[in-house]
């Protein structure tokens, strides 16, 4: 089938009757920017959904229905943008998770087409019969009826054979298509958020799906009226923690074979300027890892077959450097640490030294030997979770 522009539009129907929006699955956008007046804090885009919505009255994410062309980090950028005028360009994706899913053995694409235009058109015509339409099988009986009335057609001085032939026509009920289609196919609907960080809080206009657009404190998210698949997503996964990130330069340096072996201060100058032009920034964590904040209640379970996942806001950055990289230079937000001696034994002490404090440490290098030498609560991600 040709894609067409807004072809997602319509109802996944499960075998028990339950419904949810877009042929092709949905995607939502979870978009942090940093408050300036809370660092550990981020500010989360959410919608006040317009009372004739779905769940309408209720908070939640950004987002809608999923075209056939489209994957989820586009449709949720496309949605974002027609419900919030905040340009693709503008934000940065992290990374996306499915939050539900259903399986489906229907879909139904509700709406007025141009077939039910066009029928109600002609219907307000009066010189039309509104209840049949001709079958052009009946040829016989035309002829039959066109004998019948030939005089009738005669006397009344029109043409006898035209008469004849439109009202000797078999007639049958005029169906109007249907509004709603139904397929047999199984499908299993999706709903993915994708997870983006905005560099300040953006201005927003809503649209007419929304009664409101407002950056809220993480913190306060629960507070509101949420919707409620948005409210079992959010407290199973999808809040964020302040963590303090400790780089192993020299490990995500190397990394990268772009020729930093040439000039290695230089080389990690530029490797901090680019990282440190994304800060704040939200952090994928290894899943089931984020720890209960000790103010709030134990999260729901997950969905079933729903992945969990936990997310880091970087609050703090910090990076170490050894060797011939200690003469890089950087203005930027990460505190840097140049060893006098082993990279690896000035990251265990800093580690060491920050754990238990009020973020989470997460240290980013690929050294098995260094990750074995952490302290127990300090988590570790591979250099690709922060280069994306």
């Amino acid at each position: 089938m040709t894609a067409s522009e807004g072809d997602g539009n319509g109802w996944v129907v499960s075998a028990g009757g339950d419904r949810r929006w877009g042929r092709f699955g949905a995607a939502g956008l979870l978009l942090r920017a940093a408050d300036p007046t809370d660092p550990d804090t981020p500010l989360v885009l959410l919608q006040h959904r317009a009372v004739w919505t779905a769940s309408g009255d209720t908070w939640a994410l950004p987002g809608g229905a999923r075209d056939s062309y489209e994957d989820a980090p586009r449709a949720a950028l496309r949605e974002t943008e027609e419900e919030a005028e905040i340009r693709p360009a503008d934000v940065v994706v992290r990374a996306e998770v499915v939050t539900s899913r259903m399986p489906g053995t229907v879909w139904h694409r509700p709406g007025l087409d141009m077939r039910h235009a066009a029928e109600m058109l002609r219907r307000l015509r009066p010189d039309q019969r509104h209840d049949e339409e001709p079958d052009e099988s009946g040829a016989d009986a035309a002829g039959s009826d066109a004998a019948g009335s030939g005089a009738d057609a005669a006397g009344s001085g029109t043409d006898a054979a035209g008469a004849d032939a439109a009202a000797g026509a078999v007639r049958r009920p005029r169906v109007l298509p249907p509004l709603v289609q139904e397929s047999p196919d199984s499908v299993e609907w999706t709903y993915t958020t994708v997870i983006a960080d905005a560099p300040r809080a953006l201005e927003t206009v809503p649209n007419n799906e929304s009664l409101e657009l407002r950056w809220v404190p993480e913190t306060r998210v629960a507070d509101l009226p949420l919707m409620p698949a948005f409210a079992q997503a959010w407290a199973g996964g999808l809040r964020s923690e302040p963590v303090e990130l400790v780089v192993d330069v020299a490990n995500v340096l190397g990394s990268r074979p772009d020729g930093w072996w040439r000039d290695r201060a230089g080389a990690t100058g530029r490797l901090l300027d680019e990282l440190g032009a994304g800060m704040p920034r939200t952090l994928e964590l290894p899943p089931s890892t984020g720890r209960p904040s000790p103010t709030e209640p134990p999260a729901p379970a997950a969905e079933p077959h729903v992945r969990a996942a936990a997310f880091g806001w970087v609050a703090r950055a910090h990076a170490v450097i050894e060797g011939a990289a200690r003469a890089a230079e950087h203005s930027g937000p990460f505190v840097v640490h140049r060893a006098p001696g082993s990279g690896d034994d000035a990251i265990v002490d800093l580690a060491t030294e920050l754990d238990g404090g009020p973020r989470r440490v997460v240290v980013v290098t690929a050294d098995r030997g260094l990750r074995d030498r952490l302290p127990g609560n300090v988590l570790v991600v591979g250099p690709r979770t922060l280069l994306g």
